[in-house]
């Protein structure tokens, strides 16, 4: 798939699941109490993403990124989704590929980084991200305190007591996933 080709359907998919995530928040918050594990759906900052990148390092990642989604496994069932997937498919082969973009490409991305600021705080923001993420995805930070009781809480239309750890993690992961799509265009703007 070519860069272009794989940047629309970044920014397609991206649209999409930023009307879902409008949905969703409409919707009722029984769904958060389920016991089962489940990542959350982030958003970034609201606008059209950036078409270059803000300097040559952060360019030269980005390219390293462009040609990870284009070679690997897991860049290719990511950008190769069919259009309505579903967002916990999409969000699902994504956090596949940023596992492997981390582990295969993270020497390449500090490499490109250099010395420069921006550049390098994105790489770190890659470890914050996908560290972050695999925790979600593993249920290993419950969305509320005492998961039990935000069920009971929720049927009585009550507000349950969050969980701080899991306040703390949405929100590194949140400005892990700024300074990504902020430094590299073609990482996607939401989920």
């Amino acid at each position: 798939m070519d860069p272009h080709r794989a940047f629309r359907a970044c920014l397609v998919t991206s649209l999409a699941l930023t009307a879902a995530v409008s949905l969703a928040a409409c919707a009722s918050s029984t769904s958060k109490a389920s016991t089962t594990a489940s990542t959350p759906v982030q958003t970034a900052p609201v606008g059209p993403p950036a078409t270059t990148a803000p300097n040559t390092q952060c360019g030269a990642m980005d390219a390293i990124l462009v040609e990870a989604l284009d070679q690997t496994p897991e860049g290719q069932a990511y950008t190769g989704l069919p259009e309505g997937s579903s967002s916990e498919d999409t969000q699902s082969a994504w956090n596949a590929f940023t596992q492997v973009l981390e582990t295969n490409y993270h020497a390449r991305l500090q490499t490109a980084a250099g010395g420069d600021a921006t550049a390098t705080s994105a790489v770190t923001a890659l470890t914050t991200y996908t560290a972050t993420t695999s925790r979600f995805a593993d249920g290993q930070i419950p969305e509320f305190k005492d998961e039990a009781q935000a069920e009971k809480d929720i049927k009585e239309g009550r507000t349950p007591e969050p969980n701080p750890e899991y306040q703390k993690s949405m929100e590194a992961r949140t400005n892990a996933h700024v300074e990504l799509s902020t430094c590299m265009p073609h990482w996607p703007v939401t989920f």
